[in-house]
């Protein structure tokens, strides 16, 4: 089981402003450190937050490039609503749209939307289910 994922942001005020919005059908609120922010749902079992921003420096451990590398992260949720309310939402905080909520052709049940942060990472709110909703 995962715990939890920690990503690097070119503009760490930014991107908490953007996740904050995009999560914010999922419930997820912040929690602040002096070097990293701490995204996750009063929902979850975890006692911690399980997505994590930290400001990227760009320097020899970063092979000097000038932005962090783009990754893709998924939320699961259980209901298409939500896919649906976090792509609305994405999109309004500055995202871009990288696939529209529908079901996609990888399982039986599978919707999902998919919005690019402002770092360029793909993220994706996933719905599995095996009903009709």
């Amino acid at each position: 089981m995962l715990g939890h994922v920690s990503i690097r942001a070119s503009n760490l005020e930014a991107s908490v402003k953007f996740y904050l919005a995009a999560l914010a059908p999922l419930s997820y609120q912040e929690m602040r450190f002096p070097t990293v922010v701490g995204l996750g749902s009063s929902s979850s079992r975890a006692p911690i937050p399980d997505f994590w921003l930290r400001q990227y420096t760009p320097g020899p451990e970063n092979n000097h490039t000038e932005k962090p590398t783009p990754v893709h992260i998924s939320f699961y949720v259980n209901e298409q609503r939500l896919v649906d309310e976090f792509h609305k939402a994405g999109i309004e905080a500055g995202g871009k749209d990288n696939g529209k909520p529908r079901e996609r052709p990888w399982m039986k049940g599978y919707y999902a939307a998919y919005v690019l942060d402002l770092d360029g990472n793909n993220i994706e709110v996933v719905c599995i289910s095996t009903e009709a909703e």
